[in-house]
C-alpha cells in the first residue's frame, strides 16, 4: 500500500528522494530517543496527515498511542492496516475513540485517559472554499483557534501533558483567506506567553502546503472522476508546492522533536524548482493511466472527447478568481524572521511580536459568539480578524469553489 500511495504522491512532488530524507535522518536518534515507549495522544489522527503521522511515528515504538477522530470508519481501517503491517505494532497499545474534538466528551476522555507524554492535534478546517458564509467561518475559526485554546487550558490546568504538537498551512504566510488567518491565530495561541491560563506547554508546529492526493483535494478527486469516466478540472495559473504523505509525516516529527516551543518549521523553496502548476499534475496523471491529456475550455468540449477518444483525455482548464486563493506559495510572512538553524531542507521562522491583550479580547469575544449572545456579519468578523492579524489582504471575489467542478 505504502508504495502505491508513493507513486502517485510522486506525480505531485517529482523528487528523486524525499524532501526529509536528510533532516530525518540526521536526527534520527534524537527522535527515538523521543518517543520510544512514551504514551501519546493523536487527535484528528484518521485523516490524510493525522494517520501518515501515525503510520510514521509507529517506527519509534511508543508504547501507546490514543487516537480520537469523528470518522469511525476511518479509524477501524487505521487500527486494521496497523495490525497487519508488521510485528512492531502489536506491541504498542492503541485505543480509538469516534469522538468530536473539543466536544465534552472528547475532554472527559484526555482527562480520564492523561496524562500524554506528548499530544498532537491534527484536527483542522482546512478549505479555503470553506468560508464562503458566516456559519462556515464561526465553525473555522471554533475548530482552528477556539477548540485549541480550550484545550491547552484543560491540558495545562490538569497537567496533562508538558509538549503540544499542532498543523498549520503555507496560508497563515502573508494571508488572503480567512481560513489562513485561523490558522495565523492558531500559531500565536500556540505561542502566546501571557494568555490568561499562562500557557507552560512546549508548542511546536510547521507549515506545510499541499499534502499531494490528501483527502478531500481536487487532486484526490482526479481518480473518482477518471473511474466515472468525468472530465479533470485544474486551475490554468495555480502552482503549489507539494509534498507527500510520507514526508508530511516526517515533517510533523521533526517539528515537534527538535523545535525550541513557538518556533514554527517551514520547507526551503525556490519558486522556479518547488512550485508545480496544478494542471502539470493532471496531465501527469492522465499519462500514468497510459492517456493523452488534451486541454480544454469547456465541459462540453471535455465530454466530446470522452465519447469519441479512446486515447485522449480531456482536462478543463479553469479561472483562478475564486475567494481567498493565492496564485503562488509561500512560507514567510513579511514580518517573521527565519533563525539560523542546521536543517537542510528546511527552515525554522520566529513570529514577529503581537498584542497578547488583543489576542486574549479576540478569543473571549468569539466565545461569546459560539454561545449564541451575539451576532455578527462577515465584514464585521474580518474586521475583527484584522486586529489581530495585520497583513491580511482578504482577496473577496464573490466566487467560490462550490460552483466549480
Amino acid at each position: 500500500m505504502e508504495n502505491s500511495i508513493q507513486e502517485r504522491d510522486h506525480l505531485a512532488t517529482r523528487r528523486k528522494s524525499l524532501l526529509t530524507s536528510s533532516d530525518f535522518e540526521a536526527n534520527y536518534e534524537k527522535i527515538k530517543n523521543r518517543y520510544y515507549g512514551k504514551k501519546i495522544l493523536v487527535i484528528g489522527g484518521a485523516g490524510s496527515i493525522g494517520s501518515s503521522f501515525i503510520y510514521e511515528i509507529v517506527q519509534f515504538q511508543p508504547s501507546c498511542i490514543h487516537i480520537i477522530d469523528p470518522n469511525e470508519n476511518g479509524l477501524t481501517n487505521l487500527v486494521r492496516n496497523l495490525r497487519s503491517s508488521n510485528a512492531e505494532t502489536s506491541k504498542i497499545k492503541l485505543l480509538t475513540s469516534p469522538l468530536d474534538f473539543g466536544s465534552k466528551i472528547s475532554d472527559q476522555f484526555i482527562l480520564e485517559n492523561g496524562p500524554y507524554d506528548e499530544v498532537f492535534n491534527f484536527a483542522a478546517i482546512k478549505h479555503v472554499r470553506s468560508e464562503k458564509d458566516i456559519y462556515s467561518l464561526m465553525q473555522m475559526f471554533d475548530t482552528n483557534v477556539i477548540k485549541h485554546s480550550n484545550l491547552l487550558k484543560t491540558l495545562q490546568q490538569n497537567k496533562l501533558t508538558d509538549r503540544y504538537f499542532s498543523v498549520s498551512t503555507d496560508k497563515a504566510a502573508n494571508p488572503v483567506s480567512l481560513m489562513g488567518a485561523s490558522k495565523k491565530i492558531m500559531e500565536l495561541v500556540l505561542q502566546c506567553k501571557h494568555y490568561e491560563f499562562d500557557v507552560n506547554i512546549k508548542t511546536s508546529t510547521t507549515r506545510f502546503a499541499n499534502v499531494a492526493f490528501s483527502n478531500g483535494s481536487l487532486l484526490q478527486s482526479f481518480s473518482t472522476r477518471f473511474e466515472k469516466k468525468e472530465p479533470l478540472p485544474a486551475p490554468l495559473e495555480i502552482k503549489r508546492f507539494f509534498v507527500s504523505h510520507k514526508e508530511a509525516a516526517q515533517i510533523c516529527i521533526l517539528s515537534s522533536s527538535t523545535l525550541n516551543s513557538g518556533d514554527i518549521l517551514v520547507p526551503k523553496i525556490n519558486e522556479k524548482f518547488s512550485l508545480y502548476p496544478i494542471i502539470n499534475v493532471a496531465k501527469n496523471f492522465i499519462e500514468s493511466k497510459d492517456m493523452i491529456p488534451v486541454v480544454v475550455g469547456s465541459k462540453e468540449e471535455a465530454y466530446k472527447i470522452i465519447t469519441k477518444s479512446n486515447k485522449e483525455y480531456p482536462i478543463v482548464g479553469t479561472k483562478a478568481d475564486t475567494s481567498g486563493e493565492k496564485e503562488f506559495e509561500e512560507f514567510v510572512g513579511l514580518e517573521e524572521k527565519i533563525i539560523k538553524s542546521e536543517f537542510m531542507g528546511f527552515d525554522v521562522v520566529k513570529h514577529s511580536d503581537f498584542d497578547s491583550e488583543e489576542l486574549i479580547l479576540f478569543v473571549n469575544n468569539f466565545n461569546l459568539l459560539l454561545q449564541g449572545d451575539v451576532s455578527i456579519s462577515k465584514t464585521d468578523l474580518i474586521k475583527n480578524v484584522n486586529n489581530i492579524v495585520k497583513n491580511l489582504n482578504h482577496i473577496e471575489t464573490g466566487e467560490n469553489l462550490d460552483s466549480r467542478m
